[in-house]
């Protein structure tokens, strides 16, 4: 989880230094760039930092799985962290641009990806456990996204929302509408 994080980390440490805009997006002026993890509360943060490095003991019950009965307090502290809802409410009807990856939930008719939970790195909610709700942004609007680009990288920019958005793939604890989506470049 730590790995997956900071490719996460590092992801946006790397939006934040290219926050160049790129043609036909929205004006550097109107938007805030901003990164996976200014969108955890600064208690979520600090909790997730402390926590000591994941051991991959498969003999041993693990806290991540659905029917852990363990007392240990590390193995508590990640469930919270895991299933953390919590938002930076100073976000809420903000324009934001953020990079991630898609993971879609709808399409139109031409098989196009009409709307998708974003997330900081590939394969979340897919092969892992997903990131927690206040890490996974519910993205409306999309346009001529086809189904066979999920596996890049895009910049989203629109209004953020604190909207809960749940479906069987994972749940929001953000919302965007979008009003671009850019292939993220390096």
């Amino acid at each position: 989880m730590l790995k997956t994080l900071s490719v996460a980390l590092y992801l946006t440490m790397v939006a934040s230094i290219s926050s160049a805009v790129l043609p036909g997006s929205v004006s550097a002026a109107e938007v805030t760039t901003i990164e996976w993890t200014d969108l955890m509360p600064e208690e979520d943060l600090k909790a997730l930092q402390q926590m000591p490095e994941v051991q991959h003991d498969y003999s041993q019950p693990s806290p991540f799985d659905d029917n852990y009965q363990g007392d240990d307090p590390a193995a508590q502290q990640w469930q919270q962290i895991l299933s953390s809802a919590k938002v930076v409410e100073k976000y809420n009807n903000t324009k934001v641009r953020v990079p991630g990856f898609i993971v879609p939930l709808e399409f139109d008719s031409e098989q196009n990806v009409t709307s998708f939970f974003l997330v900081p790195y590939f394969g979340a909610c897919i092969h892992v456990p997903p990131p927690p709700p206040n890490q996974i942004i519910f993205v409306s609007g999309a346009k001529n996204l086809k189904a066979d680009m999920i596996y890049s990288p895009f910049w989203i920019s629109g209004t953020l929302t604190t909207e809960v958005m749940t479906h069987d793939l994972g749940q929001s604890a953000y919302s965007i509408k979008a009003d671009t989506i850019e292939e993220y470049t390096y």
